[in-house]
């Protein structure tokens, strides 16, 4: 605090005076940079244009263009930017980095389009930036161009371009970029391994992955972190509860990241009470954490659970995001507690997060599971944006409730508005026409779904449909669709067969589905 204080002090006295020299301004512009004092920087820049100085070279600009990109500042950079008389690649490189900070993605590619000269620095920042904010395709792209340009990517770009490989769950291109790393010896940097630890996890290579991070003698948190959510993620949550014991015998302390991890582990493993083992016994709780555990609790079936640690949460005084909001309307729509979803309404509604996709359709799905589907239908039409799955909350609602002709002009309203349906959404119109006994429109929707959707058929459609035709009579016709799938008739076709066909007395198409169940 005493450093900053004298910092501010020689500031003041600076800007006191009419004129400065040019070692003044570095000198004090360069404090300002160690100490991150942006508000005292902005000041000797204002001094600065005040009494028109202008730097010898663009060494002093740069700095507080530096400064004003690493805190985000992109106004301030643009500004001085345009102002400035002499500018070198420092100058354009600390522009690239204020726009990849603030994900101005548009800027940052038409300001590298621009620049009258890039080395490898230029590179490293446009392909972090692009990969950093979901634009992994273009980082990948500007990688291999920068390769034929004959710029190295150093340790920071090849961290990039795993991320970016990650992303795109670009296996052969992650293990591409490996040989390149062996090639030139990176594999000692913990920020490399630990980018390919979780390329190969995101891609399904796990054991890869666990090689990988066992010959790692550096580890870090993130690299414990990043095995252990590959475990998750790769359907072994087994070895990550394994993992976390490893981790605390290597004196490696488990996170926030850690324990949000873990508690999903413990729950897919059906262990939901050690899991809150687990949770009760970390102290610096986040709201991931709280959300974790309830997510946990609502997919263990333990919903009643849920709600009471959504009370223990607010007690606690911890903010639900939208996330937390979603789990636990869904927990009130398992239990179709209506008391309780509309509470947990109308503090979304407080929190200002009600209109939140998550939230809004969790929203709809818990009243229409309550019977309140005008209630579900007020939620909906009062978002201000949508997305397939409120649209299919609404149309499952709807088709839940009986409301069949409500359904079928909702979902002419979602293709007029040019909102692609998926398999969801085609449960829901097929399972209207089998309410409302529509053999004809019911064939029309179910033969879109490939021919005008591109989607192929699920099972829970054919069975739709073969239910639709049976209870009008065409066992023929549904046996026959039967024998046209791609795919291998399950239970539920079998059994649907059986039941339509027992109900029209058709005792030999009964005793086949009967054989085959």
């Amino acid at each position: 605090m005493k450093a900053k204080s004298k910092l501010r002090q020689a500031v003041a006295l600076l800007c006191s005076r009419s004129t400065a020299t040019s070692e003044a301004y570095t000198q004090l512009v360069l404090e300002c940079v160690r100490a991150n004092e942006i508000d005292q920087a902005k000041r000797l820049q204002s001094h600065m244009e005040h009494h028109l100085f202008q730097p010898p070279d663009p060494f002093l600009h740069n700095q507080l263009l530096h400064l004003y990109a690493k805190f985000g500042k992109l106004r301030d950079a643009q500004n001085l930017f345009d102002k400035m008389l002499e500018r070198d690649v420092f100058s354009w490189n600390a522009l690239l980095s204020a726009y990849a900070k603030s994900g101005s993605i548009q800027d940052l590619r038409a300001t590298f389009d621009r620049m009258p000269y890039r080395d490898s620095v230029s590179y490293n920042t446009i392909i972090a930036g692009l990969s950093g904010n979901s634009f992994p395709k273009e980082s990948l792209e500007l990688f291999r161009r920068m390769q034929r340009e004959g710029l190295e990517p150093t340790e920071y770009t090849n961290v990039s371009a795993l991320n970016a490989s990650a992303q795109l769950l670009d296996l052969r291109r992650g293990k591409q970029i490996h040989g390149s790393v062996i090639v030139h010896n990176y594999l000692g940097n913990v920020f490399i391994c630990n980018a390919l630890t979780d390329m190969y996890a995101k891609c399904g290579e796990i054991e890869h992955a666990r090689w990988l991070f066992d010959r790692l003698t550096n580890k870090n948190l993130v690299s414990w972190n990043l095995m252990i959510s590959g475990y998750v993620k790769n359907g072994q949550p087994e070895k990550c509860i394994g993992l976390l014991h490893e981790m605390r015998l290597s004196g490696h302390m488990p996170d926030q990241v850690t324990l949000s991890t873990v508690i999903a582990a413990y729950c897919q493993c059906g262990r939901a009470d050690e899991a809150r083992r687990v949770f009760n016994e970390f102290k610096d709780k986040d709201i991931v954490c709280w959300t974790a555990m309830l997510v946990g609790y609502a997919k263990s079936g333990r919903e009643e659970d849920a709600l009471l640690l959504f009370n223990e949460m607010l007690l606690e005084h911890f903010e639900p995001d939208s996330y937390t909001f979603s789990s636990v309307v869904s927990s009130c729509a398992k239990l179709a507690s209506l008391y309780h979803g509309q509470a947990i309404h109308g503090k979304s509604i407080l929190a200002g997060l009600d209109n939140n996709l998550l939230v809004s359709s969790a929203l709809i799905d818990m009243y229409s599971k309550c019977g309140l589907i005008d209630d579900a239908r007020s939620v909906f039409d009062v978002m201000p944006t949508r997305n397939v799955i409120t649209w299919n909350a609404m149309i499952v609602g709807y088709a839940q409730n009986g409301r069949d002709k409500d359904m079928l002009e909702l979902f002419e309203n979602m293709l007029q508005e040019k909102f692609k349906p998926d398999n969801v959404t085609f449960v829901g119109v097929l399972s209207a026409c089998l309410h409302s006994n529509l053999i004809e429109q019911g064939q029309v929707f179910f033969d879109s779904i490939s021919n005008q959707h591109g989607l192929t058929p699920s099972l829970d459609h054919y069975a739709c449909m073969v239910n639709l035709l049976g209870r009008s009579g065409r066992i023929d016709q549904a046996v026959n669709l039967i024998k046209s799938m791609p795919h291998e008739p399950d239970f539920l076709i079998w059994s649907t067969l059986l039941s339509v066909s027992a109900t029209k007395g058709d005792v030999a198409r009964a005793e086949m589905a009967d054989g085959r169940m």
